[in-house]
């Protein structure tokens, strides 16, 4: 964070974004955008996705998501894209950072897991390193970071991974 003094509330949102990145392996890269309420969460498929995969995966993003409102009274709502990348597809989930929480990451991860198993892409070092104890602390720390990163008016955040090492930088 450079020209300035990073805050408490900085702090939190880097620590974030970097438990997120360690807890959720397929992530590739998260876009935290406060002062515009935007999270965006991009994921990295091997080869294309055929347009009729890609609706169905849609459809049960769309349904599951509104079962998750149905039964935790939380609208939690995200847009997809596809982006074609040379030989790769990236596929960009975006949702508001107020109405974020860890079971709504968890049901978007799972439903991205389950739809695209055989081209995600997940860092491998990470799901080496990461123990199952591990993984229950990262949500631990995710979940409390949430509730205390909220009110930060900061530069949206970008972070990244690169060969099991986490980066955060200020957009």
């Amino acid at each position: 964070m450079k020209g300035k003094q990073p805050t408490k509330q900085d702090a939190y949102t880097t620590n974030l974004l970097i438990s997120l990145l360690m807890r959720f392996p397929e992530v590739m890269t998260i876009n935290y955008d406060v002062p515009q309420d935007c999270v965006k969460f991009t994921f990295m498929l091997d080869g294309s996705v055929e347009k009729t995969e890609f609706i169905r995966f849609k459809t049960l993003l769309r349904d599951s998501l509104a079962a998750y409102q149905d039964l935790t009274g939380e609208d939690f709502v995200m847009k997809a894209k596809l982006v074609r990348s040379g030989k790769l597809t990236l596929l960009e989930l975006s949702g508001c950072t107020t109405t974020l929480s860890l079971e709504s990451i968890q049901l978007v991860t799972g439903i991205v897991d389950s739809v695209f198993d055989d081209i995600l892409f997940r860092d491998a070092e990470t799901l080496d390193a990461v123990q199952d104890d591990e993984l229950m602390r990262q949500e631990e720390i995710i979940e409390y970071l949430l509730s205390h990163s909220t009110g930060s008016k900061q530069e949206s955040l970008i972070a990244f991974r690169e060969a099991g090492k986490v980066y955060v930088y200020d957009k």
